[in-house]
């Protein structure tokens, strides 16, 4: 038999051999690649702007650590919310992180981003003291609801304030006799949303309880507005520093705390021996949700707002921090069994301004600064 007949099949055997180790070792290659370009892309860091209030919850360890489980590594850096919506670089941050629908809005337009997150919200409340609160019950403004807290009728509380009442000379007033207005004391409105909030809610009322979409409007709440701001003195510019203050110095200080409800359920949680002192919350009626809207920049922010979203562990761990969230479980249900009981809904709730609008009745308040 001719040799080259023989090694012609044993030849062709050899290359073919060859050839599909080649093809092996290039898939094999492919895939490693296409696995470090899946955990490259797995990875992300993210710089946000957010509200001085969502500060300890981005520190957090747990919070870190559930991040991380998502391959999402999280650096924040806090300014007020109005500052925020004006503070739009898609180069420095990959989200902001507003405390307020209005700014948010504004932020969402400037990105042209096509989705944002809500993950938890928070209605605004008044921080207060039961010798306050029963002296407003006493003049019929409050009324207790239940063993926790009190609900404030707003029109009655806002014609109080605007008629120049003195809390001496209220009815049964004995616990706190002094000279002081009968003022809300707020943030500064000229940078922090819970202070926008506040006057969303008081130009609702001044606003015949219509929100507030016209210069005719604005030129009826104005006059009626702007004192609440103008008479309190220095105001500070977040939210922090005026809890602080109320925690540390009493109602001496500020008898009435325009406050954010998930300050006071945060402290209570971390402060169970607090919870049967005489630190009340009360909840005006109406009142307006806070709500926390993430809008994304880059690709990276928007993987924050997702896990944000739509995480169980995240959700539960915005609880403990007194946010409500969607969900099975929002967030009541879960302070209840810590002694901590609010309402699990609020029905009289309003809209606040649009930006525009807001921005409009607060560039007027702030040009009669000194």
């Amino acid at each position: 038999m001719d040799a080259r007949k023989l090694l012609a099949p044993l030849l062709g055997a050899v290359l073919l051999a060859a050839v599909g180790a080649g093809v092996w070792f290039s898939n094999r290659r492919l895939t490693h690649d296409q696995v470090q370009q899946i955990e490259q892309a797995r990875h992300v860091s993210a710089r946000g702007l957010i509200g001085s209030e969502k500060e300890s919850y981005f520190s957090d360890p747990k919070v870190q650590q559930a991040l991380a489980g998502l391959g999402i590594t999280v650096a924040t850096e806090k300014a007020g919310s109005r500052t925020i919506a004006t503070r739009y670089d898609a180069k420095q941050y990959d989200f902001g992180f507003p405390s307020g629908a209005p700014a948010a809005a504004s932020l969402k337009q400037q990105a042209k981003a096509a989705a944002v997150y809500t993950p938890f919200y928070t209605p605004i409340v008044f921080a207060s003291w039961r010798p306050i609160a029963d002296i407003l019950v006493a003049n019929g403004i409050a009324q207790r609801d239940g063993d926790f807290y009190y609900v404030v009728d707003m029109p009655k509380l806002m014609a109080l304030v605007e008629s120049g009442a003195r809390w001496k000379d209220l009815k049964d007033s004995a616990a706190f006799q002094t000279n002081k207005a009968v003022l809300l004391n707020s943030t500064d409105v000229r940078t922090s949303n819970s202070a926008a909030m506040y006057l969303a809610l008081a130009s609702y009322i001044a606003n015949d309880q219509q929100v507030v979409q016209s210069q005719a409007d604005l030129a009826r709440v104005l006059p009626v507005v702007s004192p609440l701001f103008l008479r309190q003195g220095f105001q500070e510019s977040s939210s922090a520093g005026p809890f602080e203050d109320y925690l540390a110095l009493g109602m001496g200080k500020a008898p009435l705390l325009v406050a954010y409800e998930s300050q006071l359920i945060e402290f209570w949680l971390k402060h169970p021996d607090r919870v049967n002192s005489d630190m009340v919350v009360l909840y005006p009626r109406p009142t307006v949700f806070s709500k926390h809207v993430l809008v994304p920049y880059t690709p990276a922010g928007e993987r924050v707002g997702q896990a944000l979203e739509t995480n169980a562990e995240l959700q539960s761990l915005a609880h403990d921090y007194g946010y409500r969230t969607g969900g099975a479980v929002k967030g009541p249900e879960v302070w209840a069994k810590a002694g901590v009981k609010v309402p699990e809904v609020l029905v009289d709730v309003i809209d606040p301004p649009s930006y525009e609008w807001l921005e409009r009745m607060i560039r007027d308040i702030e040009s009669h600064y000194p």
